[in-house]
């Protein structure tokens, strides 16, 4: 895809959905592993992993919801592999 085609709030946003849905396939990968955890304890579980993937994303998506310059915008998609079909995964 040409990144050309993105703005940087258009990036930040897919890259934020790709971390987004990275996070909850590990965790539906881990599902099994934290069984015997009872529900509270699980739910704290994820939710460590929600954050943690947030704060990973966080500067990489505030760089780019910042309007960077379209080069920034453009090694961002590369590097990430932002395609349009990530906002439908």
């Amino acid at each position: 895809m040409s990144s050309q085609l993105l703005s940087g709030l258009a990036a930040a946003r897919m890259l934020q959905e790709d971390f987004a849905r990275i996070g909850r396939a590990e965790v539906l990968r881990l599902r099994r592993k934290l069984a015997p955890l009872d529900a509270q304890q699980r739910e704290i579980a994820e939710s460590v992993v929600g954050r943690v993937v947030e704060a990973l994303a966080a500067d990489p998506v505030r760089v780019l919801a910042g309007q960077p310059e379209q080069h920034i915008v453009d090694s961002a998609v590369r590097l990430f592999g932002l395609t349009r079909s990530d906002r439908a995964r």
